[in-house]
């Protein structure tokens, strides 16, 4: 059976990086992607018009190959609704679940900005409500797991945030509680999800780990200097999971 594949990219944060991602995404000659995924980030500071340029780039390589995208801390809580209205061609998940066939395999993409040990010095100030969230939110994304798994034949969640600190390895450990969660790494190894795809980690020099059977990249693209390529099978076994950039 052919292998499903995935080509995945956070932290663009608008013009910072664009030429990075440009120049991955112009050197992909041999890799067609099943769906492309954008993993939060992809602008900077809410500015909505950035995410244009990005989506034509990746239109115009791929023009049939659908596109998912999560929020991340850049993608403002407050423009959520104009991401999504000025962008309707994106797939957008918030504590949700998208479902496709793709290959005559059932998938289930559950994507979530995800959540953090520790408020942000900014979030404390701005926005301490969110500390509540990040209690709840492995709750919710436990649930949203177990539903996906009763009804496709593989999983892949999509976090902004690190599930673990397995692969935000390279940044100054104090900071770890602002980059990821583990709150949500027990949440990945009680539910079991067949991928685990994140970014916010622009430093880590561990990117791809695997916890019990699930695979986890890191596909920020500071972090990797280019576009993620991920190759799935569709049988359950980790050898049989393969990545590129």
């Amino acid at each position: 059976m052919l292998p499903i594949k995935i080509c995945a990219v956070g932290d663009v944060h608008g013009r910072r990086y664009l030429h990075i991602f440009q120049a991955s995404l112009r050197s992909m000659v041999l890799f067609k992607p099943d769906v492309c995924v954008f993993v939060g980030d992809m602008v900077d500071e809410g500015r909505v018009d950035e995410l244009e340029v990005i989506i034509d780039e990746v239109k115009t390589k791929f023009p049939n190959t659908p596109i998912i995208s999560i929020f991340g801390n850049e993608e403002y809580h407050e423009y959520e609704d104009v991401f999504i209205s000025r962008y309707p061609e994106l797939l957008w998940l918030n504590d949700s679940i998208a479902l496709m066939n793709i290959k005559g395999v059932n998938i289930a993409f559950v994507g979530s900005r995800g959540s953090l040990d520790k408020l942000t010095y900014w979030q404390k100030r701005n926005k301490p409500e969110l500390r509540l969230v990040y209690i709840e939110r492995p709750k919710i994304l436990k649930s949203l797991i177990d539903e996906a798994k009763k009804r496709a034949e593989l999983v892949v969640l999509i976090t902004h945030y690190a599930p673990t600190f397995l692969t935000v390895r390279g940044e100054p450990e104090r900071i770890y509680p602002f980059m990821g969660s583990q709150l949500m790494e027990r949440v990945v190894r009680d539910t079991k999800p067949d991928v685990v795809i994140h970014a916010h980690a622009h430093n880590a020099r561990v990117v791809e780990t695997s916890i019990g059977s699930t695979k986890i990249y890191n596909v920020s693209l500071p972090a990797r200097k280019g576009l993620t390529q991920i190759e799935i099978q569709p049988r359950k076994t980790l050898e049989n999971y393969r990545v590129g950039k």
